[in-house]
C-alpha cells in the first residue's frame, strides 16, 4: 500500500520499461528484416 502519486508513479517506470523493451524487440526485427532481405538479394544475384 502507498500514496497514490506513489503508485501511479510506480506505474509510470513500469510503463517506460515496457516501451524500452518494445523499442528493443522493434529495432532487433528491423535488424533481423534487414539481414533477411540482404541475403535474399544476394542469392538472386547467384
Amino acid at each position: 500500500a502507498g500514496s497514490e502519486t506513489y503508485l501511479k508513479a510506480v506505474e509510470q517506470v513500469a510503463s517506460r520499461a515496457d516501451l524500452e523493451g518494445l523499442k528493443r524487440a522493434i529495432e532487433t526485427l528491423k535488424l533481423g528484416w534487414s539481414d533477411l532481405t540482404e541475403e535474399a538479394a544476394k542469392n538472386k544475384q547467384q
